[in-house]
């Protein structure tokens, strides 16, 4: 058996190739049933965030086990696989658990030791585990990773840079906007990245932010957080033309802000700039927002070139960090040996018992009668003999090399 990674990040792929295969959170279930039923596969485990789309097997055979999840997937998703396979990484085996354990703490996030993806990691754990699809192996794999982004983030300076997404979108709207005390936000969604960068927005003085959502009570719950003000999304014209900033994460698998709506909304702003942030996986936003006059559009790709200039990390954090994901490595290896070992030493126990208890048979038959203390002795001595040696070979199927 063999595990196996098959995935594509922020790095390898387009938001445009992203989204084909971003996964809602009701429909995650009956995607990992899909793919656990893949020829070869016997658990499966999937991390899909805005910016990655990662599957996690314990497979039969790992060349086959590639093919088997990539055309699963393409049917999962009803997408051809041809769309999407060549954006695709494979790892195996040690490599595999090694990406997971860097995922887990921050260091091949877009946003370098942003917190979110830890919770997203657990998350991953549980859904799997609800859906039956993840077993023995998976799960120490997971909680091995885990381990290495909780030691992250409190063992290293790692997330002393910006903490969420939502922060970095301040930083985008102040390059476009300048000062944003005296400015307005609307926010389009109350999930939790739209309620991230509400509360980035606030801590930054910005004067006053509207929430909409299909949903106007929960709208109503994230503005009364944020000390702002809920607007039912079939009014949303009139938040267009307040807004000077506006942040779309609607969690819906389709635009839902259109550029005709932007466009009549920008005649009534007097030629104020207007910066609207996407980040949506799939994408909420329409592209052709960008070719409006004093529209300013930003997706989840765009965000990479801020995050590297104003949010960066210190090497020395990074260095120990990656410390961190290469001890939980080998940790998760060690448990993983011996549990592919257990097998023969379960044997090799039973193997050297049933030797002991005959020879013990033996040399009680050669000594005559003993006494039952004499009996005692004699046991002890063989179980001692046999308990040192089987120790010494049971080390070396555990460590071959040392």
């Amino acid at each position: 058996m063999a595990i196996l990674l098959l995935g594509l990040n922020h790095k390898t792929a387009p938001v445009e190739i992203r989204e084909r295969l971003a996964v809602s959170s009701h429909r995650i279930a009956e995607t990992l049933t899909m793919l656990r039923s893949a020829p070869g596969v016997s658990e499966v485990a999937l991390v899909s965030t805005c910016n990655r789309f990662e599957i996690y097997a314990v497979v039969a055979d790992a060349i086959a086990g590639q093919t088997a999840l990539t055309n699963a997937l393409a049917e999962a998703r009803d997408v051809c696989a041809c769309d999407f396979a060549c954006h695709l990484y494979a790892r195996s085996d040690a490599d595999a658990t090694r990406h997971l354990c860097r995922v887990a703490a921050g260091l091949d996030s877009l946003l370098m030791g942003e917190h979110q993806i830890l919770g997203q990691v657990k998350d991953a754990l549980q859904i799997a585990h609800d859906a039956g699809t993840i077993g023995a192996t998976l799960s120490a794999l997971f909680r091995q990773a885990i381990i290495a982004g909780k030691r992250a983030h409190s063992e290293t300076e790692i997330g002393q840079g910006a903490r969420s997404l939502g922060q970095v979108a301040v930083t985008l709207a102040r390059d476009v906007l300048g000062n944003l005390e005296n400015r307005t936000a609307l926010l389009i969604g109350a999930g939790k990245i739209s309620k991230l960068a509400g509360r980035a927005l606030v801590e930054s003085g910005l004067r006053w932010i509207l929430v909409a959502n299909r949903t106007f009570d929960r709208a109503a719950l994230l503005a009364n957080e944020l000390r702002g003000r809920a607007v039912h999304f079939d009014a949303l014209a009139g938040g267009l033309a307040q807004a000077d900033v506006i942040i779309v994460a609607s969690g819906a698998p389709h635009i839902v802000l259109h550029a005709s709506d932007v466009a009549r909304a920008m005649e009534s702003r007097a030629h104020r700039s207007l910066v609207v942030i996407d980040l949506a996986v799939p994408r909420n936003v329409d592209p052709a927002i960008r070719d409006l006059d004093g529209a300013h559009l930003y997706d989840v790709d765009d965000l990479s070139a801020v995050v590297a200039t104003q949010h960066p990390v210190a090497a020395t954090a990074l260095a120990q960090v990656e410390h961190i994901a290469e001890d939980e490595t080998k940790n998760f290896l060690v448990w993983l040996r011996e549990r592919e070992m257990a097998p023969a030493i379960q044997a090799l126990l039973a193997q050297a018992e049933a030797i002991r208890q005959a020879e013990v048979a033996k040399a009680f038959a050669h000594l005559g009668a003993l006494d039952p203390a004499q009996q005692r002795a004699v046991d002890a001595l063989a179980s001692a003999l046999v308990n040192k040696l089987v120790y010494t070979s049971i080390q070396k199927i555990k460590h071959p090399v040392a």
